[in-house]
């Protein structure tokens, strides 16, 4: 599958500006910039984006979801960033701004 470059720019330059522009806490920029383009799938990346992505989405949600009764209570990306240090989402924030960095190479590499 060819990565549509389009795509993943539309997703990562708003999750980027999230990072870099917002005053909010570390906890909240990087929680909001991942919901900005967790609806990508690993797939759609190229093989070196790929291994970033996914491993911001284990980073992300893994401490699961809060299910009580059969219904979610609270969600797996909420719950994780309510015990994540603040080192491990700065961390995470360098990340997502590498994914975003080598992303942006190849949208604008000329053809």
């Amino acid at each position: 599958m060819p990565v549509d470059t389009d795509r993943l720019w539309e997703k990562l330059y708003p999750a980027a500006w999230k990072l870099a522009r917002s005053a909010d806490a570390i906890h909240d920029r990087i929680g909001e910039a991942f919901r900005g383009f967790r609806d990508l799938k690993g797939e759609e990346f190229g093989p070196e984006q790929r291994i970033i992505y996914n491993e911001i989405t284990a980073r992300m949600t893994r401490a699961g979801a809060i299910v009580e009764a059969g219904a979610v209570k609270t969600g797996a990306v909420a719950n994780t960033l309510a015990t994540m240090t603040e080192l491990e989402a700065s961390e995470i924030a360098e990340t997502i701004f590498e994914l975003f960095v080598q992303v942006a190479e190849l949208h604008f590499r000329p053809h």
